[in-house]
C-alpha cells in the first residue's frame, strides 16, 4: 500500500502534537517510510511548505526526492477530470462560487489525481463538508473512489507505536 501525505500532516504534526523536539520518533518514522517507498508526497505539497521558514521546511528540503512530480499522463488526466467535476458540481451549489479557483490552485486536487493514478491512499486531516460550497479532499475522494485516512489510522495500519524511553 502506498500512502500520499498532505501538507497539513507535516504542518499540524510540528505545530501541535508531534513537534520535532518532543516526538522525534514520528519524524524518524516518516523518514524511514519515505525511504522504503510506503510514503510519498507530491511536488505541489513541497511547494506549499517551501515558503515557510521553519523546521518543517528544513526537514522536507532534505527529503525533496520523495515529493513526486505530477506531470505523468494519468495524473494529468485525473486532474482534468477533477477540475471539471469541481467546476460543475461546486459551481452549481453557489452562483459565482469563489471557492473553486483557490481549491484548484493548491496541492489538494493534485493529491487526489496522483493518488488515483497510483491507487494510493491520501493521508490528510481534512474532513467531509457534504453540501458545502467549499470543495474538500474527502468529498472529492468519495466521488472519484480514492481512499483517505488520518494520521492515527496510518500509524495503526503500519503498526507504529511511539514508546517513551526511560
Amino acid at each position: 500500500m502506498t500512502y500520499i501525505i498532505d501538507s497539513n500532516i507535516f504542518i499540524q504534526a510540528q505545530n501541535e502534537y508531534y513537534c520535532m523536539d518532543i516526538c522525534p520518533g514520528f519524524w524518524d518514522f516518516l523518514s524511514e517510510r519515505f525511504y522504503s517507498g510506503e510514503l510519498l508526497s507530491i511536488k505541489n505539497v513541497y511547494d506549499e511548505i517551501a515558503h515557510r521558514d521553519d523546521p518543517i521546511y528544513d526537514w522536507v528540503k532534505d527529503r525533496k526526492i520523495f515529493f513526486s512530480a505530477v506531470d505523468d499522463e494519468a495524473t494529468q488526466r485525473n486532474f482534468a477530470d477533477i477540475a471539471k467535476y469541481v467546476q460543475t458540481e461546486y459551481g452549481s451549489r453557489k452562483k459565482d462560487n469563489h471557492n473553486i479557483a483557490p481549491f484548484l490552485s493548491v496541492a489538494d486536487p493534485w493529491l487526489i489525481a496522483k493518488a488515483k493514478s497510483l491507487s494510493a491512499t491520501i493521508v490528510t486531516h481534512e474532513v467531509r463538508a457534504k453540501g458545502s460550497p467549499k470543495p474538500k479532499i474527502p468529498d472529492i475522494c468519495d466521488h472519484f473512489g480514492v481512499s483517505f485516512i488520518r494520521t492515527n489510522e496510518l500509524l495503526r495500519s503500519l503498526q507504529i507505536r511511539f514508546i517513551k524511553e526511560l
